[in-house]
C-alpha cells in the first residue's frame, strides 16, 4: 500500500434509501474503512459457490491485505457502495477505473437476500456515481454458470455486449441512460414500492404500542377500530398499565410480544418512538403506522426526531405510514380499519388518500356522508416516507379501482408524481385536490424542497399528468360522488332540463363558464306535481345519439315525491345509458331527506342544491375524457452534443458556484443541441459599430446589453430596422446619449425576418427540476400570468400544448391578411430547448428572448444562460425512496486517492 494519499471528500450525496424488490427498504452508502468487520462477516456467512462466483477461487475469508484494499477507496477511480439492514452489509457493489472511461464492475449479494433486487439497484447507484466521475462505459467477467449475474446485465435496459473469452463471459455497456433503460427502472420502482404498500396495507398480524386502559387514547381508539371492522388476525397490545384489555393479552414491553408482526401501530410520544423502533425490527415488525403528532410541524427539535424516525425504520428494512397519520382502512371481504376513523365506510370501488389530519378527516367524512362506496383509504400524515405516490404505485394494476381521489397539500416528488399519476389516469379519472392559495405552501411537518415558481406552474403540471383538478374538498367529493355513482360518460355531450326559466337560465350559465358542450336543452317544464312531466321529458332527451350527460334542474312544490322522482328519473337514465346528475331547489328538510334517500340507494344519481355545484361536478367527470391522452414517447433528435454541452458547462463553471454565460459561450452552447443564435457583435464605438453592420449585412438592429434595457425598445435599449452607416451612427450616438447612465456596451445585430415575438425559459426548479415556460414577448403577457408551463422531455403533443396554451397565443395563428406563424418551427425549438434543460441539470435559467416566429422559421434572437452546480433531482436515473432520512455517516472516514487507482483488481471480478 502506499501511504502518500491525498484525502478527498466523502461523497455523502451517493447515500440513498432505497425499496427492495419484496418492498422492504434498506440504505445504500459509499464503502468506509471501519466496514472491514461487516464485510468480512458477509463474506464468511456466504455459500462456496457464492465465494466462487464473486472471486474464481475458494476463499473461506478474506485476507487483511484484501480488506484493506476492498473498504479504502478514493470514491473515483476506485468507489463501492454498500447496502444495510440495520449493522449488517448485505450487499456491496464496487467498480475500478481500468482505463479513461471505462471501468469494471462487480457485485456481491448476500445469498439470503437473492431475488430481491439487489443487484439491479445497486447497479443503478453505481451506474449514477460513475458518471459524475467520467466512466461512461462498464465491463465485467462472469462465469458462465454465473446465471443470475448474467440476468442482472441482461435485465438492466441497456445495450449489452457479451462474448466469451478465457473460460469466461466478458460484458460491456454504456451506462448513460436509454429509453429501454429508463423504462426498466420505472417498472422496477413501481413493483418495489406496490408490494411494500400490499404489505403495509393487508396486514396478518397488527401491534398496537400505546393503548391506555384508563383513557380513550389515539392507540385505544385503533385497537377499537381494528376489532370493530372484523380484522381475524392476531393483535398484540403493548401497555404499562394493564395485563390485559379488551380481552387482548397486554405485554409491557415490545420485546415480549411473540413475532413475526406485519404492521406496528406506535402511538406513543415522539421521543418514544424512536426507541421503539429497534425493538420492532427485533421481533420481525416489516411496517409501521404512526398516529402521534408532535414531530416535525412542532419546530426543529420534532423535524429532527421526524427524520431520525424516518432513518431508523428504513435502516431495519421497514416502511413508515406517518407521523400523524389518521390511518389506513379497507373495505370488503378482507376488511379492516387501522385508523382513528370511527366506521368503515360503505364498500365500494373508489380509492382515497389525504395527507394532513384535517384534510384527510374531512374528506373520508364527507364521502361516507355522500355515501361514495370505498374500497381503500390511506391518511399519509406528514408523508415522511409513504406517500401519496406510493398510494397511486399499489392502485395503478387494481381493477378494483374505479377512481382515485387524492388531497394533496405538498408533493416532495411532483415529477414522479405526474408520471405515476399519467398512468393511473390513462384506464379510470384521477381527482385531485389542491387547496386554494395564490402561492404554493407547505403545511407543517411536510418535509420538502419549496418551489420557485408560482402555483400555476404546478396547476398546469397536474393538468399534463391527465389528473382531474378540483380546489375544496367539497369540489374533490361532488366530482368523485358523481363518477362512484354515474361512472365516466360516453362522450361529451350535455342536456339540460329544468322546470323553471330562471332555474333552467342559471344551469345554462353556469354550463357555459365550465365549458360544456351544450347538446340539448328543456328550460320549460311545467312546474307542477305530476312527476311525469320531467320523466317524459328525460325520456325524450336521452333517446339513442343525443346526449352523453342530462343535468335535470327541479324547483320544488313542497308537494312532489323528490325520492319517488329521483328513482324514476335513475330508471330512464340507466335504461337509455345516459349518465343524470339532480339539482333540487327546496327547503333544507326535504333537502336532507332525499340525501338520506340517495346516501342508501346506490342507483340513485348524486343530487345538489345549486346549479353551479350540479354543473362543476359534471364538468369533472367528463374532465377525465379530454385529458386521458396517451401521448407516446417523448421526442429524440439527432445531431445532439451531448458530450460537447456539457464539457463546456464544466469549463464555465470550472471551480465557481454559478458562472453567467457570455455571448460567445451562450451561442456555443445552443449550438450542442441544433439551436442558432442569431449572431451578433459587441462594439465599443460608432465605428465597430458601422464595421460589424458591414460584416453582418443591413439592415441591423443596435441594442444595449444591459439586462434590465436588453429588449426593451420602451426604456430606449433597441433600436431596430437601421438601413445604412450614417443612421447607425446616429443611434448609436442618440442611445449613449439617452443611455447615459448605464456603461453597458452596446451590441449590432442583423434584423430577424418579420414575425411574432416570443419569450422561452427553463428554470431548474428545487422541487419539479427542469420547468420550461412559453409566454408572448412584452408586458401584457407578464403582467397578467399568461405563461404557460411544462415539464420536459417533451412529447410532439406536449411542445404543441405549450405553445398553444397562452391566451395570447392565438396571434401566432394569424388572420386579417396576416400569414400564420411557423408552428412546427417553434415546437421544434421548444423540444430543444426541453432536452437541453432535461440533460443539463447546471442550467440554473435560460431565457430565449426574444423569439421571432415568422411564417417561414424562426430565428433566436437573444439568449442568457446562468449555471449553478447541479443538485440532486428528486427523480434523477437511479432509485431512492423520498427524503427524510439522516445520513448514516456523520463523521465519516475520509476516502484516499490512491496513484494506482487505475490499476485492475486481480481478485475483483464478477459475482453475485
Amino acid at each position: 500500500m502506499d501511504a502518500r494519499r491525498d484525502e478527498v471528500p466523502y461523497p455523502a450525496h451517493w447515500e440513498a434509501d432505497i425499496a427492495l424488490r419484496d418492498g422492504s427498504a434498506a440504505h445504500v452508502r459509499p464503502i468506509l474503512p471501519r466496514d472491514a468487520a461487516a464485510l468480512q462477516e458477509l463474506h464468511r456467512a456466504q455459500s462456496d459457490q457464492s465465494r466462487y462466483f464473486r472471486f474464481f477461487a475458494p476463499m473461506p475469508e478474506l485476507s487483511a491485505r484484501d480488506l484493506e484494499r476492498f473498504t479504502r477507496v478514493d470514491h473515483d477511480s476506485r468507489a463501492a457502495l454498500v447496502v444495510l439492514q440495520g449493522e449488517r452489509i448485505i450487499a456491496v457493489g464496487r467498480y475500478d477505473r481500468v482505463e479513461p472511461g471505462v471501468a469494471e464492475v462487480a457485485f456481491y449479494v448476500a445469498d439470503a437476500f437473492h431475488g430481491r433486487g439487489l443487484g439491479s439497484v445497486l447497479l443503478e447507484h453505481l451506474a449514477a456515481a460513475a458518471r459524475e466521475r467520467g466512466i461512461r462505459t462498464f465491463i465485467a467477467e462472469v462465469l458462465p454458470a454465473n446465471h443470475k449475474m448474467i440476468s442482472v446485465f441482461a435485465d438492466t435496459g441497456f445495450e449489452v455486449r457479451r462474448r466469451f473469452d478465457d473460460g469466461v463471459v466478458l460484458v460491456e455497456f454504456d451506462i448513460d441512460p436509454t429509453e429501454h433503460s429508463e423504462a426498466v427502472r420505472v417498472e422496477r420502482e413501481h413493483r418495489a414500492e406496490a408490494r411494500a404498500m400490499d404489505a403495509m396495507l393487508t396486514p396478518s398480524s397488527v401491534l398496537v404500542v400505546g393503548v391506555s386502559s384508563t383513557r380513550d387514547s389515539p392507540g385505544g381508539r385503533i385497537l377499537r377500530a381494528l376489532e370493530e371492522s372484523g380484522f381475524s388476525g392476531p393483535v398484540h397490545v403493548v401497555t404499562r398499565d394493564a395485563f390485559e384489555v379488551r380481552g387482548h393479552r397486554a405485554f409491557s414491553r415490545i420485546s415480549d410480544v411473540p413475532g413475526p408482526v406485519d404492521l406496528a401501530v406506535l402511538a406513543i410520544r415522539p421521543a418514544d418512538c424512536l426507541d421503539a423502533v429497534a425493538a420492532c425490527a427485533d421481533i420481525g415488525v416489516r411496517s409501521l403506522m404512526v398516529p402521534s403528532e408532535g414531530f416535525a410541524e412542532s419546530g426543529e427539535e420534532g423535524a429532527r426526531l421526524q427524520r431520525e424516525l424516518v432513518a431508523r425504520a428504513r435502516l431495519h428494512g421497514m416502511r413508515l405510514l406517518g407521523p400523524a397519520s389518521l390511518g389506513f382502512l379497507r373495505t370488503g371481504d378482507d376488511a379492516i380499519n387501522v385508523s382513528l376513523a370511527p366506521r368503515l365506510p360503505r364498500a365500494g370501488s373508489t380509492a382515497l388518500a389525504g395527507q394532513s389530519n384535517a384534510l384527510a378527516a374531512m374528506v373520508l367524512a364527507q364521502a361516507d356522508d355522500r355515501g361514495i362506496g370505498i374500497t381503500e383509504f390511506v391518511g399519509s400524515g406528514h408523508r415522511a416516507d409513504v406517500s401519496v405516490n406510493d398510494c397511486l404505485q399499489r392502485w395503478a394494476e387494481d381493477e378494483s379501482v374505479r377512481c382515485v381521489g387524492l388531497a394533496l397539500e405538498s408533493m416532495g416528488n411532483p415529477r414522479k408524481f405526474m408520471r405515476i399519476a399519467r398512468r393511473v389516469a390513462r384506464t379510470r379519472p384521477v381527482v385531485v385536490l389542491r387547496p386554494p392559495g395564490l402561492a404554493p405552501t407547505v403545511p407543517p411537518g411536510h418535509d420538502v424542497r419549496a418551489t420557485v415558481l408560482p402555483r400555476r406552474a404546478l396547476d398546469q403540471v397536474l393538468d399534463a399528468a391527465g389528473v382531474i383538478r378540483t380546489r375544496s374538498v367539497d369540489h374533490l367529493v361532488d366530482v368523485v360522488e358523481m363518477i362512484d355513482r354515474e361512472g365516466v360518460p360516453a362522450g361529451t355531450r350535455v342536456g339540460l332540463i329544468a322546470n323553471s326559466a330562471a332555474l333552467g337560465a342559471s344551469l345554462r350559465g353556469a354550463a357555459e363558464d365550465f365549458g360544456l358542450e351544450i347538446a340539448a336543452e328543456n328550460l320549460s317544464v311545467p312546474l307542477t306535481d305530476d312527476r311525469r312531466m320531467l320523466v317524459r321529458a328525460l325520456t325524450r332527451m336521452a333517446a339513442p345519439g343525443g346526449v352523453d350527460v342530462v343535468i335535470v334542474g327541479l324547483i320544488d312544490s313542497l308537494t312532489t315525491d323528490l325520492e319517488a322522482l329521483a328513482v324514476e328519473l335513475a330508471a330512464v337514465a340507466r335504461g337509455s345509458d345516459v349518465r343524470l346528475a339532480l339539482c333540487v331547489v327546496t327547503d333544507s328538510r326535504r333537502y336532507d331527506a332525499l340525501r338520506r334517500t340517495i346516501r342508501e340507494d346506490r342507483t340513485l344519481p348524486p343530487v345538489h342544491p345549486t346549479p353551479a355545484l350540479a354543473v362543476r361536478a359534471v364538468a369533472g367527470s367528463l374532465a377525465h375524457l379530454g385529458r386521458v391522452i396517451d401521448e407516446g414517447e417523448p421526442c429524440e433528435r439527432e445531431g445532439i452534443n451531448r458530450d460537447g454541452a456539457a464539457a463546456l458547462v464544466e469549463d464555465a463553471l470550472g471551480g465557481a458556484p454559478t458562472a453567467d454565460l457570455g455571448a460567445e459561450q451562450c451561442a456555443q452552447l445552443l449550438a450542442c443541441y441544433g439551436l442558432d443564435l442569431l449572431d451578433s457583435r459587441i462594439v465599443a464605438d460608432a465605428d465597430e459599430a458601422v464595421a460589424a453592420a458591414t460584416e453582418l449585412g443591413f439592415p441591423v438592429a443596435l441594442k444595449s446589453t444591459d439586462p434590465v434595457l436588453a429588449h426593451r425598445a420602451d426604456l430606449g435599449g433597441v433600436r431596430l430596422d437601421i438601413a445604412d452607416a450614417p443612421q447607425l451612427r446616429a443611434a448609436f450616438a442618440a442611445m449613449r446619449a439617452e443611455l447615459s447612465y448605464s456603461d453597458a456596451p452596446l451590441l449590432v445585430q442583423p434584423m430577424a425576418a418579420p414575425g411574432v415575438p416570443v419569450v422561452l425559459r427553463s428554470v431548474e426548479d428545487p422541487s419539479l427540476g427542469p420547468v420550461v415556460s412559453f409566454s408572448l414577448a412584452g408586458d401584457v403577457a407578464d403582467l397578467l400570468g399568461d405563461v404557460a408551463y411544462g415539464v420536459p422531455p417533451f412529447t410532439e403533443a406536449g411542445a404543441d400544448r405549450l405553445v398553444s396554451r397562452p391566451v395570447t397565443a392565438a396571434r401566432l395563428q394569424g388572420g386579417d391578411g396576416v400569414p400564420a406563424a411557423d408552428l412546427a418551427a417553434l415546437r421544434e425549438i421548444v423540444v430543444r430547448v426541453g432536452l437541453m434543460a432535461e440533460n443539463l441539470p447546471e442550467i440554473a435559467s435560460l431565457e430565449l428572448h426574444p423569439v421571432i416566429v415568422s411564417a417561414r422559421g424562426a430565428g433566436i434572437v437573444g439568449a442568457r444562460v446562468r449555471l449553478a452546480r447541479a443538485p440532486n433531482r428528486v427523480d434523477g436515473a437511479r432509485r431512492t425512496l423520498p427524503g427524510g432520512a439522516l445520513p448514516r455517516t456523520p463523521e465519516p472516514d475520509r476516502g484516499r486517492r490512491s496513484r494506482a487507482g487505475g490499476r485492475r483488481d486481480g481478485r475483483g471480478r464478477m459475482g453475485r
